[in-house]
């Protein structure tokens, strides 16, 4: 018989070895290639650790120690189910993991967004990497010069129930030259714009003060946007020298002003803030 010479804690030490082997080829992959830098802490970069670890470390093993017993009969069926189970399980896993990976970080109005794979699945990618090999990938939607059409825009936007980086995805552009400039348009005044109660706030505030006191060059070195990916928002730091994000914050701010101004009337300004509040708070 297959299993007559193999104990209980054999049996389990065995299949907890090549499930733990697995992981760590999984794990190396989430973290270096499928959700690297800032994506692995705030766009799903844990959860998919915490699902592949479930499924592939805890689901198998388990349940071979569960049901394993020299002699048992019918153990080489159950041993087969528990393999497949685990299989299926894992495929399952690395499907969501894998399908909902971060594709860029897309800079507008004032903020910077994650964008995964399956947000925007026709984007040319070739045309907004140019010759970057560096991971996060960084594009930018330039914002209109009209008010009419930064109007249009929003309420098209709005009424997909969307953001218009993913309705006006055709109109991006690399993180080149070009693309820092427009992000340089925007300055964000970083200790008057928290967003969050009186106790965020506080919280915020104390964030900053120990930055700048360890960093005391930074506000002259970089710049700083809020950043919202799926399960955190937080303060980006851009070093718009190389055209990258450099580091974040566990800030939570209003979005940057820019320095070219578009001429809104009273009414159409309480327009555009009511429907940017309701995308910001999707």
């Amino acid at each position: 018989m297959v299993f007559a010479d193999i104990s209980r804690k054999q049996a389990f030490g065995t299949h907890l070895a090549i499930s733990l082997v697995v992981f760590f080829g999984l794990f190396y992959m989430i973290l270096f290639h499928w959700y690297p830098a800032y994506y692995f802490h705030i766009d799903g970069g844990y959860r998919g650790i915490a699902t592949i670890f479930f499924v592939d470390v805890v689901l198998g093993p388990v349940l071979t120690l569960l049901v394993f017993k020299p002699g048992k009969p019918g153990l080489k069926f159950d041993m087969t189910a528990i393999i497949v189970m685990q299989i299926l399980a894992l495929a399952w896993g690395l499907k969501s993991v894998v399908s909902e990976r971060p594709m860029m970080t897309v800079f507008y109005d004032g903020k910077f967004s994650c964008v995964s794979y399956t947000d925007m699945p026709n984007v040319d990618l070739d045309r907004l990497a140019l010759d970057r090999t560096g991971t996060p990938l960084l594009a930018v939607l330039p914002r209109p010069n009209t008010h009419d059409e930064y109007q249009d825009m929003m309420k098209k936007a709005f009424s997909k129930g969307s953001a218009e980086i993913y309705v006006f995805s055709e109109k991006l552009i690399p993180m080149d030259v070009v693309g820092t400039v427009h992000v340089m348009n925007y300055k964000l005044d970083v200790a008057n714009n928290f967003v969050g109660s009186d106790a965020d706030k506080q919280k915020y505030n104390k964030i900053w003060a120990d930055y700048i006191e360890q960093n005391p060059d930074t506000l002259e070195q970089y710049l700083y946007y809020p950043l919202s990916c799926r399960y955190r928002k937080v303060l980006a730091v851009f070093d718009a020298e190389n055209s990258e994000i450099v580091d974040f914050l566990p800030i939570y701010t209003e979005r940057a002003e820019s320095s070219i101004k578009l001429s809104l009337t009273e009414e159409e300004l309480k327009e555009v803030e009511k429907i940017r509040k309701a995308q910001d708070g999707n």
